[in-house]
């Protein structure tokens, strides 16, 4: 064997080699893609607290909202969605979706209403801690409505601002669903009040990158939007936040 077949060795080895790398390469690429292009893969890490959400957890299609209780607008939505409960759930079902709701206290730059942004997120996840998370926040919606954006106070920008509620407003609305001393004392010690800012900050990250511009906001498959308007139901929610995150 001369030098020349020890060099056409080496070459075809050398060959070889590039194409096992290669081939290593294109699969990891494939499989990659295959990952990042699951949904449910994503989904199920994607889920912040699995103690705000609607549906089966292991879902194949993932629907969130992300809202400020003292958010007139999310108050609308989710009052419409209160209010064809039963549907909703069977639609999740039928459709395998899991819906989870995340609180921040978005508004928290806006005056008067910041602080009491701030400290509504602060009650509904003091509740959440106790597994009361979906009482407390249709009590929330309910009470608010009844006391204030029924009678056209906060209920819209340019509208009279929520006036002479305390702090003491949202353990009232957790002692008629029924928690006690514990949630008082996460509340009034401000337990929850990093997890507030840290939902914020995440929830502002992720709308820069998307584009969202305000609350309520709406993530589902490829379909994000923002906002309600308070004259709509039950029909423009299936149609344009829940059926549309379907068809693309």
């Amino acid at each position: 064997m001369n030098d020349s077949d020890y060099q056409t060795m080496d070459s075809g080895k050398a060959a070889t080699t590039i194409r096992i790398v290669l081939l290593f390469l294109i699969v990891g690429a494939i499989g990659a893609l295959m990952v990042l292009g699951s949904p449910k893969s994503e989904n199920l890490s994607d889920i912040w607290d699995e103690r705000t959400i609607l549906g089966n957890k292991d879902a194949k299609h993932h629907y969130v909202m992300t809202t400020d209780i003292m958010c007139p607008y999310c108050d609308y939505f989710s009052r419409a969605l209160m209010s064809h409960q039963e549907e909703f759930e069977q639609w999740l079902a039928d459709n395998d979706v899991v819906y989870e709701m995340r609180i921040t206290d978005f508004l928290n730059e806006y005056g008067e209403v910041g602080v009491k942004s701030e400290q509504a997120a602060e009650a509904t996840l003091c509740a959440t801690e106790e597994n009361k998370f979906w009482d407390y926040y249709h009590n929330a919606m309910t009470s608010l409505n009844d006391d204030y954006h029924s009678k056209g106070i906060g209920n819209a920008k340019g509208a009279p601002r929520i006036e002479g509620m305390t702090a003491d407003y949202w353990l009232e609305i957790g002692y008629e669903v029924g928690l006690g001393d514990t949630f008082k004392d996460c509340y009034k010690e401000h337990k929850m009040l990093d997890k507030v800012r840290e939902n914020s900050a995440k929830t502002a990250k992720i709308m820069q990158k998307n584009g969202g511009s305000g609350m309520p906001y709406f993530q589902f498959e490829n379909v994000q939007t923002s906002g309600f308007d308070n004259s709509w139901g039950w029909d423009e929610i299936k149609s344009y936040y829940l059926d549309a995150g379907l068809k693309k």
